[in-house]
């Protein structure tokens, strides 16, 4: 028996023949958020919960996950909150659901970022289409070194044409010089980060709550040794391998800087990694850089476009190893 019934079978363990086709809607709605909770989010903290009612999906920032320190302007937050609902949107078209998604539609409820109306009898959009849908329980962070192979035409367009907005900027870069300049960035972030205990507490917190998948006793061992020893040089060192070892940089972009524009560069990076995903290809988010004002002008000025905000920043290339899937939150725990 499959993912949907049997709770010895892991959140990532899905099979469309189990979507509930013959259930009540709530069941069938239900069973989209499957999808949705195995978005990527910041240190894996999955920042948000749902509400079901009659034919919407209420989705809401749970900010008990916020990381205070590291993300103190809720960036990444809602950058996180944006994948899980772009999983949402391309799990729903394919199991033949029409939607609309207003965003931040109650000032007076402001953890509620998003609510989505659903109709059945859709079809998927073009930039929605079934490899993507495939590749939500198999997408995965890769912090291995890539092998530096360069990125063909071909997959460079196919990561290219996933941002379909008007008001996200998707920019691509194999360019040497930029790559030197954001390396001596992620050096400077890392230094920065970990000279800082609020930070590394922070960390260490979450590092000990198993996020990242580590077996219990190396997880309190980690957090410890985070907490309270600063590591930056050596990460700092190795974070630098791993980017120069990576044919391509991204840097997603937006003309505003609101959480509505965070939310939607959220779905572009999701729509991007899940490509990635299909084109055999690794994808792992650099945000350091941005979790810093003066870091972040300075990514800025690295994007050809003048006057728009980096929101998320991301190495891709070929892996030469692969990683186990991260723990998510039993689908209970994020339904209000």
């Amino acid at each position: 028996m499959t993912n949907g019934y049997d709770p010895k079978v892991t959140p990532w363990q899905l099979d469309d023949a189990d979507f509930p086709r013959g259930g009540d809607p709530a069941e069938r709605l239900t069973y989209l958020l499957r999808y949705a909770v195995l978005a990527p989010s910041s240190h894996n903290t999955q920042p948000w919960s749902f509400a079901i009612d009659e034919d919407e999906i209420r989705i809401y920032a749970d900010t008990s996950r916020w990381l205070e320190v590291a993300d103190a302007d809720q960036r990444e937050l809602h950058v996180s909150i944006g994948c899980a609902l772009e999983n949402l949107l391309v799990a729903a078209e394919y199991f033949g659901y029409a939607h609309q998604v207003a965003y931040l539609p109650e000032p007076e409820e402001d953890d509620l970022i998003a609510v989505v109306a659903l109709e059945s009898g859709g079809e998927p959009a073009s930039f929605r289409s079934r490899e993507l849908f495939d590749a939500i329980p198999v997408r995965r962070t890769n912090h291995n070194p890539y092998d530096g192979r360069p990125m063909s035409v071909e997959n460079r367009a196919r990561l290219e044409g996933c941002c379909v907005e008007e008001d996200v900027l998707l920019h691509l870069t194999d360019d040497p010089q930029i790559k030197r300049t954001v390396d001596e960035l992620i050096v400077r972030a890392d230094a920065m980060q970990f000279a800082d205990p609020a930070w590394r507490a922070e960390l260490g917190y979450w590092m000990g709550q198993g996020v990242f998948g580590t077996p219990w006793l190396m997880s309190k061992i980690s957090q410890l040794a985070v907490s309270y020893l600063n590591m930056g040089r050596g990460m700092g060192r190795k974070d630098s391998e791993l980017l120069m070892s990576a044919p391509l940089l991204a840097v997603i972009s937006t003309p505003k800087d609101d959480r509505r524009s965070q939310v939607r560069a959220g779905q572009v990076f999701e729509r991007v990694a899940l490509m990635a995903t299909a084109l055999g290809l690794g994808i792992h988010p650099m945000s350091q850089i941005l979790e810093i004002p003066e870091l972040k002008g300075q990514v800025a000025q690295l994007i050809p476009t003048p006057d728009v905000v980096p929101q998320h920043t991301f190495r891709m290339g070929y892996a030469q190893g692969q990683e186990e899937h991260t723990p998510r939150r039993a689908l209970a725990d994020v339904v209000r």
